[in-house]
């Protein structure tokens, strides 16, 4: 294992922030001021488990994300099948909004020992993913729905290695990886997730949005089916702090494994209320899973011949998830950490399973 890496960390953060300030910069003093219902979103997104001590199995992976703003109807070509499935209706005029996102995401799977260069069937397999992504989202502050379709692939096509050489040998960062030749063969991957969120409990509704404390509690399901990952989950979230939005938890799966999108809800029917103060809010998610198939998990041919066993994906199945979250228009901050409570059933193979986002969000 490595320790915390503070150049790493400050090479993440420079990224981010370069990313956000030139996002919308020729926009920034009118859409400052600007209804928060009329903005769009770019979220830049880093995980990485080197920040909790670890450098092994889900190492690390990127995600760039632009959210559409809320829309209080589907156009007519959206609405015309996607506004016709389970929850993915707008009601019209007024109620729930309508939301579209689209994306590219990568992630770099690799054994905890990455100097070695021979086989290490006994952990993490030397794997890559790199895809796009488009979802679909219809909310208000009681329900949430969401659809998403994925196309990727994983292998040397995915450019993982590149990636994962750039960071540690062209930067210095870490040791340079040299079992890159064991990664999982080429193959394309295809997913569709849906998921499904329900608010069960609001304490002083009347003060969302503001600084004052509030908290809610909301249950959720997902579906994942394709040759990425094949699941079904259901999870808790409970939210709270000091200015909690209108809307539900902001999870940091990556999109494969999850849905990407933006849950804060604005009413269209309420007055306009500008988000330019500080504010600070957490999420405490526990999840269920049952994995039928992971891809980076599912072994094969690997790009030098050789052949990489399966691994249980049912070490996944049980996880905690929290977020700190902090805001201030048109700029928002997000730490989110998973722990696996699985890791006490492991004995060698994936190491710690635990890793962190960091995610930079800006309104334009």
């Amino acid at each position: 294992m490595t320790a915390l890496c503070p150049r790493r960390f400050t090479f993440l953060l420079a990224i981010a922030l370069v990313g956000c300030a030139a996002a919308g910069q020729a926009h920034a003093a009118e859409k400052n001021s600007a209804d928060p219902r009329d903005t769009k979103v770019l979220r830049l997104v880093f995980d990485d488990d080197t920040f909790i001590g670890s450098d092994d199995a889900y190492t690390g992976g990127w995600s760039v994300q632009v959210h559409s703003a809320l829309l209080d109807e589907w156009t007519p070509g959206l609405a015309g099948w996607i506004g016709r499935l389970p929850g993915l209706g707008d009601d019209g005029e007024g109620g729930r909004v309508a939301r579209w996102a689209w994306g590219v995401s990568q992630m770099v799977f690799t054994p905890e020992d990455i100097t070695m260069a021979a086989p290490q069937p006994d952990d993490a397999p030397w794997a890559g993913t790199l895809g796009g992504y488009v979802s679909w989202s219809s909310y208000d502050n009681r329900q949430l729905a969401a659809l998403q379709m994925y196309l990727g692939c994983i292998g040397p096509c995915s450019h993982a290695e590149e990636a994962q050489t750039f960071v540690h040998k062209n930067l210095g960062m870490a040791d340079p990886p040299e079992g890159w030749p064991n990664q999982l063969a080429n193959k394309t991957l295809l997913n569709l997730n849906y998921e499904y969120r329900y608010k069960v409990w609001a304490g002083r509704q009347a003060v969302y949005g503001t600084r004052r404390w509030s908290s809610d509690l909301s249950v959720a399901t997902q579906v994942g089916l394709g040759n990425f990952a094949t699941f079904a989950e259901a999870r808790i979230e409970y939210r709270f702090g000091w200015g909690v939005p209108h809307g539900f938890a902001r999870l940091a799966d990556p999109p494969p494994l999850g849905i990407a999108l933006d849950p804060v809800y604005v009413d269209p029917d309420e007055p306009f209320v500008r988000f330019d103060k500080w504010r600070t809010y957490f999420d405490l998610v526990y999840r269920k899973r049952s994995f039928r198939k992971f891809a980076p998990l599912e072994g094969g041919v690997t790009q030098n011949g050789g052949y990489e066993p399966k691994i249980d994906s049912g070490l996944l199945n049980d996880e905690v998830v929290f977020g700190v979250h902090v805001e201030k228009a048109p700029h928002a901050f997000h730490l989110v950490y998973y722990h696996y409570l699985d890791d006490k059933h492991l004995s060698g193979a994936l190491g710690q399973l635990d890793w962190v986002s960091l995610s930079f969000e800006r309104r334009f």
